[in-house]
């Protein structure tokens, strides 16, 4: 009976035991005192963290966890005996010494560890691997905009915006000035930083430009991402759009041209020709006199 209940608990005690014996024999780990294996992400990305065993040895079981707390957290991983509930980010790969963890965040940067033991080895050691990832956040690529001040058409001064979205707490916009970069010509009017999603946060920042010195061209840049390229202080004026007549327009003035000017060029023809009419028969009758004989 007492054989049967130490055998149960042995059953439910498996991680416990394995990381109890990871501490009797981490002397004569093969890693211990290595320097841990670093590995990078991205928020919402995804990373592949790696336990370097050796490929021509069989597994008896190997398992990922996390230092949480300082407290151990399974994971997941490989045994011949069941383990517990695996995190639902994560994966084991078909060869068990690589684990996927998909969707990551902030928090899943930390402390990681690797245990396994080869299948049938003389020596029986629990071996350990220390891992660690570091989780980052990239911002948005910048959205610029310009809005100006004028006098009497032309700009007197412009405020340049920038937005970005998604990246870590305590970073600002910085500003690139091309053409004429005259420091006292411009000013940084306000950096605000306001909470995005997952503990990220968005940035924005506003410089004023004077433009009593000139058209310059401006930009900003956060994370090595840097926006478009905008005119500040710019006084040239677009040109007008092009008119673009369509058959329907032209059509309709044809139509609009006959009935106003037909009526008109009815009349002129008409009063033209009883004019021309009468003179023609004035000359007839010039003509006749004109050919009378002298003495009648």
């Amino acid at each position: 009976m007492a054989s049967k209940i130490w055998h149960i608990l042995l059953e439910q005690r498996l991680l416990l035991l394995l990381h109890l014996a990871v501490v009797i024999t981490r002397l004569g780990s093969a890693d211990a005192g290595n320097s841990p294996i670093v590995y990078d992400g991205l928020v919402g990305g995804n990373v592949t963290i790696y336990c370097p065993v050796a490929e021509e040895s069989q597994l008896e079981f190997l398992y990922f966890q996390k230092v949480v707390d300082g407290k151990p957290v399974f994971l997941n991983g490989y045994h011949s005996k069941p383990l517990p509930t695996q995190l639902p980010n994560t994966e084991m790969d078909q060869n068990h010494t690589k684990m996927h963890i998909y969707r990551l965040k902030l928090s899943d940067s930390g402390e990681y560890q690797c245990f396994y033991r080869y299948k049938n080895a003389a020596s029986g050691n629990l071996y350990e691997v220390q891992l660690y990832l570091n989780v980052t956040a990239l911002f948005s690529k910048p959205e610029i905009s310009v809005r100006c001040r004028e006098e009497s058409g032309v700009p007197s001064d412009c405020n340049v915006t920038c937005h970005s979205h998604n990246g870590l707490s305590g970073k600002r916009m910085e500003w690139n000035v091309l053409g004429n970069d005259n420091r006292d010509m411009w000013r940084v009017l306000r950096n605000d930083e306001s909470p995005s999603r997952d503990e990220l946060v968005s940035i924005s920042s506003t410089a004023n430009f004077n433009c009593s010195v000139g058209e310059v061209k401006v930009s900003c840049s956060v994370d090595s991402l840097t926006s478009e390229t905008v005119s500040a202080c710019s006084s040239k004026f677009p040109p007008d759009p092009p008119y673009n007549f369509s058959s329907a327009v032209i059509a309709a003035t044809v139509i609009c041209s006959v009935f106003v000017f037909g009526p008109l060029l009815f009349w002129w023809l008409k009063n033209r020709t009883g004019t021309d009419k009468g003179s023609v028969e004035q000359n007839i009758v010039e003509e006749v006199i004109v050919l009378q004989p002298m003495g009648s």
